[in-house]
């Protein structure tokens, strides 16, 4: 297999208009088929389209949600098919995994479950983890198309309580957070700004931002990192690693990944966010959390007692036991003094970790706690799926106008609008309008189909003359595209 770049055109007479001002079988490789051929050089095909006024939509190549699902079915059965006790390593290494990335001292005993962990990187379920051309010792990559491991059937009902009257509010708000991050990425894609040398973006750059945003006070002030709202969600962009600066240019970079991490319902992004910014050793923790604050409903949860729970029904949620001279220990990767893997172990490391992550999720605003008792938040508690009340409808008019009242949008189609319209007014309801220059900058990374699919999905009705003009907009978008990343054999 290699990867290429391949030019596409929409009609077949386009080769005609292309190879009468350029020489495409010096450019082009072979016909891929009647309306694509491949492009080896594809800096050298768009500097020749660029010098004679043509300018292809670049895309990058990926798979449709329909290949995505029908892989993840066969790695299901491929799965099946495994014994119980590889199948468990599996399971082990997926629930410890970030990233897609797990460590073996984290997830099975290299001794006992070495010929499990051996099977599984001979079956591709495991490969070794390569950063910069140098394998990272003791650390895998798991296959990107498995599916999710099994929940663990907690069960916390001696630990429900009603809540005190000590619990305090609430510091703050995540789930509105996540989508004020998608609306910064998002302006950061339409207008790329740079950081000063003191670290700061400039004042330039956090004017043009705010007009972005339609933020007046930004506009005014020009002190993006200090703002209240925006200030606040750049930084969460930074704590999902969803923005990088260039070392040279100091250019501020959205991640492509943070679709997938904003992707879904806003309960599945606010799990996401919370896995990537809790620390590696500890995020394992946070579905035992969210099932208790489920379990409690209203209520609020004793936290001695979901201790206790805990350890007696998943005792390995932080490490796997390793076996020497019929013993448990805990990990002992450096071979120091081994520390038996007993009761009195887990209120001395474990139970200290839990209430680590126990004050990460105070402080990311989906617990409240007091002494010896936690509650969900109203956001903790639509995460564990507790509180969930149907979203308000958008309203699609005729002018190309998209008006979004407050939770209408997930996190992920907050970020999906703010590409495909300006934002022309933000207030307790947000006005957009479909552009089409967002829209040619959508369909690099999209389809049309999910733009559509999205305004009828949350819009009562979308004007018929509203669908024929983003198709329109499109189908001139896509006459010549360069796709890049393309494999092939």
């Amino acid at each position: 297999m290699r990867v290429t770049s391949v030019l596409q055109v929409a009609d077949a007479a386009m080769w005609k208009e292309l190879a009468a001002v350029l020489d495409l079988d010096a450019l082009l490789a072979a016909a891929v088929s009647p309306l694509e051929r491949e492009a080896s050089d594809d800096a050298a095909v768009l500097a020749a389209l660029h010098g004679v006024g043509m300018k292809p939509l670049v895309r990058y190549a990926h798979r449709g949600s329909d290949e995505v699902v029908a892989a993840k079915q066969v790695l299901g059965q491929r799965i099946r098919g495994l014994r119980s006790e590889v199948r468990s390593v599996l399971v082990s290494a997926q629930r410890h995994a970030r990233d897609g990335v797990a460590r073996a001292d984290h997830a099975w005993d290299p001794e006992v479950d070495g010929d499990a962990a051996r099977i599984l990187m001979g079956s591709g379920f495991l490969a070794p983890d390569v950063r910069d051309g140098a394998v990272v010792a003791g650390s895998f990559r798991l296959h990107p198309d498995l599916p999710p491991p099994p929940d663990v059937p907690y069960d916390f009902a001696d630990a429900v309580m009603d809540e005190t009257e000590d619990l305090p509010e609430p510091s703050v708000r995540l789930i509105p957070l996540l989508s004020d991050a998608a609306s910064v990425a998002a302006a950061l894609q339409h207008k790329p700004a740079r950081r000063t040398h003191a670290g700061t973006v400039g004042k330039t750059d956090a004017r043009a931002l705010g007009r972005q945003l339609a933020d007046e006070d930004l506009q005014t002030s020009g002190d993006l990192e200090t703002h209240p709202r925006w200030g606040r969600a750049l930084a969460a962009l930074e704590a999902l690693g969803a923005v990088s600066l260039d070392p040279i240019t100091r250019e501020l970079f959205v991640d492509l990944g943070l679709d997938d991490v904003l992707r879904g319902t806003a309960e599945d992004a606010v799990d996401r966010f919370v896995h990537k910014v809790v620390d590696h050793d500890l995020h394992v923790v946070v579905p035992a959390v969210r099932h208790a604050l489920r379990q409690a409903g209203p209520g609020a949860v004793d936290e001695l007692v979901f201790y206790e729970l805990l350890g007696e029904q998943h005792r390995d949620v932080l490490f796997p036991p390793w076996w020497r001279d019929d013993h448990a220990i805990y990990p002992n990767p450096d071979g120091g003094q081994p520390r038996r893997y007993d009761q009195d172990g887990w209120e001395r490391v474990e139970r200290r970790m839990v209430k680590v992550v126990l004050k990460r999720l105070e402080r990311l605003g989906l617990i409240r706690r007091a002494p010896g008792v936690f509650a969900g938040t109203p956001d903790g508690r639509r995460w564990a799926g507790v509180d969930r009340a149907p979203p308000p409808p958008l309203w699609v008019t005729s002018d190309l106008e998209v008006v979004v009242p407050p939770d209408a949008l997930t996190p992920w189609e907050r970020f999906q609008m703010e590409r495909l319209g300006r934002c022309v007014s933000r207030d307790v309801v947000d006005r957009y309008r479909l552009d089409r220059t967002y829209l040619a900058h959508w369909l690099s990374t999209h389809e049309l189909s999910e733009a559509l699919d999205l305004l009828h999905r949350r819009a009562p009705g979308v004007p018929a003359g509203v669908v024929e003009t983003l198709t329109e907009w499109a189908r001139a978008v896509t006459r010549l595209v360069l796709v890049r990343g393309v494999l092939r054999e």
